[in-house]
């Protein structure tokens, strides 16, 4: 990663608050625009699982900037209060088209001062579509082409207990499927199952049926 400097001042004076309002609203993951250089991205940020190995003890999220233009097209780095971090300068000037030779401490400073501008005080529920499917594809951080849900069941233990729903899967589900999603929300112990297999995706009645049969 890109060397960290001390700072005693917070840059990034929004991202506590967003931090803890994600936190009370039992998301892990979040997203929001950001425009550098005339171009428009998309910033998905995530926190850290409990145990997750972090790139620095100061890290507090892992952010992901897309390309709006080509959301195939991406960076991946972390962010603590004061600066966004990358593996390298040169990954950083490719993705961002900066010229080599302007990659020098304060390009990442200047980089993260336009950046802390663009950080919301709260998360936003109401996503574009866009969005909401990025989101849905890397809340679980396993199969990001799961997006298709097919069913909705108790996935218990090995001791025949209730197993209950991840926040992972919870935000997923919300993401991609939320009328379906504010149907069984309430029951904490049901799951969402998704596919990578378009064919396999059902709509919320068809899954309904299945729930209701069981």
């Amino acid at each position: 990663m890109v060397q960290e400097k001390k700072k005693t001042e917070l840059l990034f004076k929004n991202l506590p608050f967003l931090l803890s309002d994600m936190e009370r609203k039992k998301w892990i993951i979040d997203s929001f625009p950001f425009n550098y250089k005339e171009k428009r991205y998309i910033v998905i940020l995530t926190i850290y699982k409990e145990n997750e190995r972090k790139p620095s003890v100061y890290a507090k999220a892992k952010v992901e900037f897309i390309k709006a233009n080509n959301i195939n097209n991406s960076i991946k780095g972390y962010i603590d209060f004061y600066n966004v971090h990358f593996s390298s300068s040169q990954e950083f000037c490719n993705f961002f088209d900066v010229e080599r030779g302007n990659a020098n401490r304060n390009l990442f400073e200047d980089f993260s001062i336009i950046f802390s501008h663009f950080i919301p005080e709260e998360k936003i529920i109401n996503k574009s579509e866009i969005e909401r499917v990025l989101i849905g594809r890397r809340a679980e951080g396993n199969n990001p082409n799961a997006i298709y849900c097919y069913d909705v069941r108790r996935n218990g233990r090995k001791d025949g207990s209730p197993n209950k729903r991840s926040i992972e899967n919870d935000n997923k589900a919300q993401s991609l499927r939320p009328t379906l999603y504010e149907r069984f929300c309430s029951d904490s112990n049901l799951s969402f199952f998704f596919s990578d297999k378009k064919e396999e995706n059902k709509t919320d009645r068809e899954i309904l049926e299945i729930v209701s049969q069981r």
